[in-house]
């Protein structure tokens, strides 16, 4: 896509060799979580990392005005709190479970060793942690801001690669949305959000119900997430 949209990036889990990835899975303690339970708070000491199992969740947080942001949606194999782990210092966000949620949380000195014995895995954490920070620099610097409608069929083409289920309707959003929570990804007033959707529905590209997005023609939609003005 053009401009600063952009598709997800695989899971780290997924990116690791398989020796790697045996020794992940094996590595901490399961934990589950009910929907809404949080697995990290802003400003906890970063003691350990989550490796997302099964589930959903929402890393959240709050600009300087206050307003609620979600930064991101987190997939299984997704890694999170590694920063923390890594560079020291606090957590920068929440991480919400949106669904059911399993994870394997690894202390902080068992994950170091983990990336000693593994080189290549630590290349991979910090080629991650450099596409966020890349990405978030081109949103704070770009000069131009795209129209609402592109904006959200970039956020809604983003959910289909993170967890978009195929179906006969289309391409299903997976996670119970809100429109207040879609405001919030992108983001962007809801008032704003509601017009730019209602223009996709009554394109043939979105259909909506509560909580509820489905894709029923992403190339349609890609065409809207390529627009510049």
């Amino acid at each position: 896509m053009n401009g600063t949209a952009a598709g997800r990036q695989q899971p780290f889990l997924d990116r690791v060799d398989e020796r790697a990835r045996e020794r992940l899975l094996q590595m901490g303690t399961q934990q589950e979580y009910a929907p809404k339970q949080p697995l990290m708070r802003t400003g906890e000491p970063g003691e350990y990392v989550m490796l997302l199992r099964h589930g959903f969740v929402k890393v959240a947080s709050v600009d300087q005005e206050g307003t609620a942001i979600i930064l991101d949606i987190g997939v299984p194999g997704d890694l999170h709190g590694e920063i923390a782990v890594v560079a020291g210092g606090t957590r920068m966000a929440d991480v919400v479970a949106i669904d059911r949620v399993q994870a394997r949380r690894i202390g902080a000195s068992e994950f170091e060793r983990f990336l000693t014995e593994h080189p290549a895995a630590m290349k991979e954490l910090l080629i991650s942690v450099s596409q966020r920070f890349v990405v978030a620099q081109q949103q704070r610097t770009q000069s131009w801001k795209p129209q609402a409608i592109t904006r959200v069929a970039r956020r809604l083409d983003y959910l289909v690669d993170a967890c978009g289920v195929e179906t006969d309707e289309g391409w299903r959003i997976a996670i119970p949305l809100s429109q207040d929570e879609l405001a919030q990804f992108i983001p962007m007033g809801r008032t704003m959000v509601a017009k730019a959707l209602n223009t996709l529905r009554d394109d043939g590209i979105v259909a909506s119900a509560r909580k509820s997005f489905t894709v029923t023609d992403r190339v349609k939609l890609r065409k809207r997430a390529d627009t510049e003005v």
